[in-house]
This record gives structure tokens, C-alpha cells and sequence, in this order.
């Protein structure tokens, strides 16, 4: 794994070797020599790069040894147990002679004809389709006239 900050680090500075604290005090005692006003720019400037280094930091190293053990024992699990019971599932569908008892049960459990008035339905075609039907048919209407 690469330092994710390596490529930002500066010969010309020195450093607090790998205690942060003493990085982090320092940077507050330079801070704290310039004017108030100016302070509160450069201190949020500071965290958001302490939390940028942090995040860089904490992804360059991966996901730790136990959460990857975690993440197999899950998938492992998820994938015999879709497996068997699409499997299963599959094979009762298959075993059953009665597929169309089950789609007319969960049409029953899940659907309700009583939630649907047809006759509304019916008549809000008609008043507003009707009229515009039997305008088209009389449009189309030809006659032949034949004379003796």
C-alpha cells in the first residue's frame, strides 16, 4: 500500500517525526500569532485538512483484516442461502400442479375488484369517447345511390 500524503510532503520542513499531537500544537502556536480575525479561516482550513488526510489515510490502508473476514463469512452465507431457497422455490412451482390456484390466491391477496367500479369506468369512456366515436363513423359513412 502507497502513503496516500507522501507525494505532498516538503524536504524543506521539518516534522513532529509521527506525533501528531505535537504537529497539531505547533500548527495552533502559529496560528495563535497572527490576528484574531485571520485565525478562524486558517483554523478551518487546518481541520479540513486533518480530515482529508485522515480519510486518505484510513482508505489507502483498506478494510481491516477482521471486516474482510466479515464480509466472506456474509457473502458466503447470503449466496447458499439464495441459492437453496430459489432452488427450493423453483422446484415446488415445478412439483405443483396447481399454479393457477396460486396466481388466483395471490390475485386474492393482493388485489381487490371491489377497489374498481367497472360501471363508473364504463361510463366515463362513453361520455368522454362516445360522441367522438360515432362523429368518426358518420364521417366515414358512404352511400352509393343507384337509380333505374
Amino acid at each position: 500500500m502507497t502513503n496516500p500524503v507522501s507525494k505532498f510532503r516538503n524536504g524543506i520542513f521539518g516534522s513532529r517525526g509521527c506525533n501528531i499531537q505535537e504537529a497539531v500544537d505547533y500548527v495552533n502556536e502559529l496560528i495563535n500569532t497572527i490576528p484574531q480575525t485571520d485565525q478562524v479561516g486558517i483554523r478551518v482550513g487546518f481541520g479540513v485538512l486533518l480530515n482529508t488526510i485522515d480519510n486518505a489515510v484510513a482508505q489507502s490502508q483498506g478494510p481491516s483484516p477482521e471486516k474482510l473476514a466479515i464480509i466472506e463469512l456474509i457473502d458466503a452465507r447470503l449466496a447458499e442461502w439464495s441459492t437453496l431457497k430459489l432452488r427450493d422455490r423453483v422446484m415446488e412451482i415445478i412439483e405443483d400442479d396447481d399454479i393457477s390456484d396460486q396466481i388466483s390466491d395471490w390475485m386474492s391477496n393482493n388485489f381487490d375488484i371491489t377497489d374498481y367500479n367497472v360501471n363508473d369506468a364504463i361510463e366515463s369512456w362513453v361520455e368522454n369517447n362516445l360522441d367522438e366515436k360515432i362523429s368518426e363513423a358518420i364521417d366515414n359513412l358512404t352511400f352509393n345511390v343507384t337509380v333505374s
